[in-house]
């Protein structure tokens, strides 16, 4: 006989609920969405360039997402989104204090001027003193020779490849010319003068 309590006790088959969480059940998400203005307009505030503000909202965004599982009380969400907040202003006013001492030191480098020696030509390529010339020289140097001159690959590339900007490889290259043009003078002098077409090598 089927007892009542029977009806009530739940089927060995019966699918078992459980509680699952929602997928965007996270606190800190939920706090990045609230007071993303707020979030905003504190960089705003601090930071003269709207585009400066913008790229420190990101970082501060991202660090957070990062950091997300470091925090173990959630009654400290804004005591910790304030500490990375101020870390990631500090972080910002850093990488631009480097950036304009790099600017600075650029500044102060010699520049290119009309008198600069004239890149190797292909009558030079053909040139032994120019070739032994390249040997001479530190391994940097020669490499920026050889690639800007002789393989005649753009700055741009080279610039990308060697972690450096357009200005600065432009420096280096008119180092190189002239350290080549100084190598070459000590046993040649009509090639130093740019009289390739003179040298009996």
């Amino acid at each position: 006989m089927v007892q009542m309590a029977d009806l009530w006790r739940p089927s060995m088959h019966a699918p078992v609920r459980q509680n699952v969480p929602k997928p965007h059940d996270n606190p800190i998400h939920d706090r990045l969405l609230e007071c993303r203005r707020e979030f905003l307009n504190y960089f705003r505030r601090r930071l003269n360039r709207p585009e400066d503000a913008e790229d420190a909202f990101q970082d501060f965004c991202l660090k957070v997402i990062r950091s997300a599982e470091k925090l173990d009380d959630a009654a400290r969400t804004d005591a910790w989104l304030r500490c990375i907040l101020r870390n990631t202003l500090i972080d910002h006013y850093r990488r631009r204090a480097a950036r304009l001492r790099c600017d600075e030191a650029y500044k102060r480098e010699p520049q290119p001027t009309a008198l600069d020696p004239d890149p190797i030509n292909d009558v030079a390529i053909s040139c032994r003193c120019v070739r032994d010339g390249l040997t001479t020289l530190r391994c940097d140097y020669a490499e920026i020779l050889k690639r800007a001159d002789l393989d005649q690959e753009s700055r741009s590339q080279i610039a990308e490849d060697l972690g450096l900007t357009a200005n600065n490889v432009g420096v280096r290259l008119h180092r190189a010319r002239r350290a080549l043009k100084a190598s070459i003078k000590q046993y040649c002098p009509i090639c130093a003068d740019g009289r390739f077409a003179e040298c009996d090598c």
